[in-house]
């Protein structure tokens, strides 16, 4: 697969599943239906691979982990751009099957790159890989996605009580 250019989710309630799009560069476009089981256990591994980011490892309070990371999401998040239209002249590769529906992945969790492998009941692999900006992008999308379908799964990364400064002066 090229390289990676947008990813979208939106809840199909007759589907009771998530669709994810994935376009690339190259503007091919693979969609996958994601359930509410697969979604559960891809937080475990995504949660497994922010835990052994090198910089939370040294750290041994979990409530200073869990800021940091709390922290580092919010600031991902807001540097990323869920803002631009989804692209319309994409090369939809499902276009024959519909959406692929994945019942499994694999996460391979690198310092600077994270590799995911989905695996369709069809059996071929969707392949892509996230740096750790578009990592937080991926997991706030499945939150946000899961909360608009009413999934009530225990969906947090680090603790979303912390606050990042936007920058903007203070005044005491």
């Amino acid at each position: 697969m090229s390289a990676l250019h947008q990813m979208t989710m939106s809840y199909v309630a007759e589907e009771d599943r998530i669709l994810f799009r994935l376009s690339t560069k190259d503007k091919k476009e693979y969609r996958m239906w994601l359930t509410r089981r697969f979604i559960g256990v891809l937080w475990g591994a995504l949660g497994n691979t922010f835990a052994a980011k090198e910089d939370l490892v040294r750290i041994t309070d979990n409530a200073v982990k869990d800021a940091v990371l709390g922290m580092k999401h919010q600031e991902a998040v807001q540097n990323t751009d869920f803002e631009t239209p989804v692209l319309e002249d994409v090369i939809d590769t499902t276009s024959n099957t519909g959406p692929l529906l994945v019942t499994g992945g694999k996460v391979h969790a690198g310092d600077k790159v994270t590799g995911l492998v989905f695996t369709t009941k069809d059996g071929s692999d969707v392949r892509f890989n996230l740096n750790e900006q578009l990592l937080h992008a991926l997991c706030h999308l499945i939150v946000t996605t899961c909360q608009r379908a009413g999934w009530n799964l225990d969906l947090t990364l680090g603790d979303p009580n912390v606050v990042v400064p936007t920058g903007e002066a203070l005044v005491h």
